[in-house]
Parts: C-alpha cells; sequence; structure tokens
C-alpha cells in the first residue's frame, strides 16, 4: 500500500527481481558479470505465488467456487493484458518505422504474429520445444513473455484448488503443506529436464509459486510475525544479499548451477524477505526495500520487464559506440515504461489493501469461512 511501508515493501522486492533481470540482459554484455541476473524470475515468481494466494484465500466469494474463478481470471485479464497489448501494438509501429536487427523479425507483419502468439500464451510452450540461447530468438521482441505464459498455467489451476479448499472448509495450514509437497516435488521432478525445459516450461515454475502460496496459507493459519526478532533482521539482510551475490557472481539458465543452486538461494531468499518484512516495519532490509524508489521501481517491473529489451534489439546494429548505444535504449526502455504504466496499468488497478493489508486473528478467521 504506497505510503503505509507495508505494500511498498513487497513493491521493493519486485525492485530488486527486475533490477536482476535488467542486470542480464542489460549489463551481461557490457562486462562478465550479472549472468545470475536469471534468479530475478524466480523471485517474482515466489512473490507472485504469495500474493495471488493470499487474495485467493480472503476475498470474499460469492455465487460459488466457479464464478469466484471466473471473477479472478477476470481480474488477471485487466490487470496483464491492457500493457501487453500495448507492448504489441507499440512493437508493430515501431519495427513498421525503424529498420530493426538484422536478426529480428522481417517487418511489422512478422512482428504482428509473433505478437499473437504472445497474447495467446502460448510462447512458454512453444520454447519448451526449441533449441538455443536462453533469451528466444524466435519470438523477439517478445521473448519476455513466456513468464506470463507460466503464470497463466498457475491461474487456471491453484485459483480452483484454493476455492474448492475454502468450499470444503479446509484449514488453511492444511492446504500450504499440500501446496508445499506438491512443490517440492515438482522442483525435484524437474531436475533432469533439459534447459530449456526446466528454464521455461511451467514444471518447476510452478514449484516456486506453490512455495508463495504455501507462505500465504502459513500466514492465514498462524499470523505474521510484525516484530521480527534480531535473527529475523540478520536473516533478511543475509537473503538480500545471497540473492544480490548470485545475480551479479552467479551463472545463467545454461548453468548446472543454476538449478541447484540459484534457484534454492532465489526461493528461500524470497520467503525470509517476505516472512520478515511483510506486517513489520522495522529493520534496515525493511527500510531500504520500503523506499519510495524502491517501491517506484517495484511498481514499474511489469511494464519495465515488457519494454527493457525492445530498444536494444532496435538499436543494437546502429553504428554507435556500445556505452552511446547502451544509454539511448536505457532511456528509450525508461520512456516506453513510464507511459505503459501511467496510461495502461495504473487505469487498470484496483485497491488491494482490502485483502492484502495483515489481518488481525479474527478477521483470518472470517475470512477463511
Amino acid at each position: 500500500m504506497a505510503g503505509s511501508g507495508r505494500f511498498d515493501y513487497l513493491d521493493g522486492i519486485r525492485a530488486v527481481a527486475i533490477a536482476a533481470v535488467l542486470g542480464l540482459h542489460w549489463f551481461s554484455w557490457y562486462v562478465p558479470l550479472f549472468h545470475g541476473g536469471s534468479v530475478g524470475v524466480d523471485v517474482f515468481f515466489v512473490l507472485s505465488g504469495f500474493i495471488i494466494t493470499t487474495m485467493l484465500w480472503r476475498t470474499p466469494v460469492s455465487g460459488g467456487w466457479v464464478r469466484g474463478w471466473g471473477a479472478f481470471l477476470r481480474r488477471r485479464v485487466a490487470r496483464l493484458y491492457p500493457a501487453l497489448l500495448g507492448l504489441v501494438a507499440g512493437c508493430v509501429v515501431l519495427y513498421a518505422v525503424l529498420p530493426g536487427s538484422s536478426d529480428g523479425p522481417d517487418g511489422p507483419l512478422e512482428v504482428a504474429a509473433r505478437g499473437l502468439l504472445a497474447l495467446t500464451q502460448a510462447s512458454s510452450a512453444w520454447a519448451a520445444g526449441q533449441d538455443g540461447s536462453l533469451w528466444l530468438p524466435g519470438l523477439e521482441p517478445f521473448g519476455q513473455t513466456w513468464s506470463l505464459a507460466v503464470e497463466w498455467y498457475f491461474y487456471l489451476l491453484w485459483p480452483l484448488g484454493v476455492l474448492l479448499a475454502r468450499a470444503r472448509g479446509w484449514p488453511a495450514m492444511r492446504l500450504a503443506r499440500a501446496s508445499l509437497v506438491l512443490a517440492a516435488a515438482a522442483y525435484l521432478l524437474s531436475l533432469p529436464l533439459g534447459t530449456f525445459v526446466f528454464y521455461f516450461g511451467p514444471s518447476a515454475r510452478s514449484a516456486e509459486l506453490l512455495v508463495g502460496a504455501s507462505l500465504a496459507l502459513r500466514f492465514a493459519a498462524h499470523g505474521y510475525p510484525d516484530r521480527p526478532a534480531r535473527h529475523g533482521t540478520l536473516a533478511a539482510g543475509a537473503a538480500l544479499a545471497a540473492v544480490t551475490a548470485y545475480a551479479v557472481l552467479g551463472r545463467d539458465g545454461h548453468d548446472l548451477l543454476y538449478r541447484y543452486v540459484g534457484v534454492p538461494v532465489a526461493v528461500l531468499a524470497t520467503v525470509v524477505l517476505i516472512h520478515t518484512g511483510y506486517a513489520s516495519s522495522e529493520g534496515p532490509v525493511h527500510r531500504l526495500l520500503g523506499h519510495r524508489w524502491m517501491a517506484a521501481v517495484g511498481r514499474h517491473s511489469y511494464s519495465l520487464y515488457l519494454w527493457h529489451i525492445v530498444p536494444f534489439l532496435l538499436l543494437q546494429d546502429v553504428a554507435l559506440p556500445k556505452p552511446v548505444l547502451g544509454l539511448l535504449a536505457v532511456t528509450a526502455a525508461v520512456a516506453a515504461t513510464v507511459l505503459s504504466y501511467r496510461l495502461l496499468e495504473r487505469p487498470f488497478l484496483r485497491p488491494r489493501s482490502d485483502v492484502l493489508r495483515p489481518a488481525s486473528p479474527h478477521a483470518r478467521v472470517t475470512a477463511a469461512r
């Protein structure tokens, strides 16, 4: 919630995630660092699972679980698709006006065809059957939309389980344990998979989403630590340091280090950051991540994620020094991000304080009924 420090803090975690992604897609082109920025996506998934499940468990449902599921999907479409449509339309125009990169799509018609693939959320399934780099050259300039496709698998299935559990009177902790078991199984079964399927497919990512979901349900059952002990403050600092260190010094999704070290580090660190800071306003990590500048970056993170790579693709063949090209691309990405957020995100955002604010024990019991 802007100004409260509480939801600013969650937006601050988003800022950490997008910073890691930007390090990978921007700075690793120029310096031999930031290849571990892939963990930013893992942080996003855990946080998304936490927020979505918190809203699902605590939002009043009228008309049965089917209507509740339909209402949830409509809210997700209204939240995500305006900015995504803006990306597709904007790229069609840009590729019609500008020459584009030599290895990119040939003109606006091909851009539109690739944009349709992104809009139908088929990009993750398409990517899982491909060979090549962990950037999706066959989907440029929409390669980043693979993560939205993965989330839609979660949106279509997990809300049904949560709403059915609520309808049948399951206690939150019972579903929390079930989601944690499913998360462990999904991760372990994904470890033998090939690089592309592990990275882009829904199985390993579902594990991350379900870990966040389990934490949300645990909070619903047992409450929130509103005054973290000294060891909690230290744990938050260690978690933030671990994610940062891997993002800067680690390896990307091609390397086995990512799936065996990077993913567990990112998932555990995100859980620690949420657990120690969700209902608290104490400690240096909370003050850092809850700072208004960090929160502002986090609130813009969806539009920034959509647009961050497009100017680099369009400008990479321009005959200018790399630092100049980088500065131009970053400036263009920031401008597109601000326009997208103000025109295509903010008008569709609805207040979430009714379902996201940490509640009293009585309110938690009432919400779960």
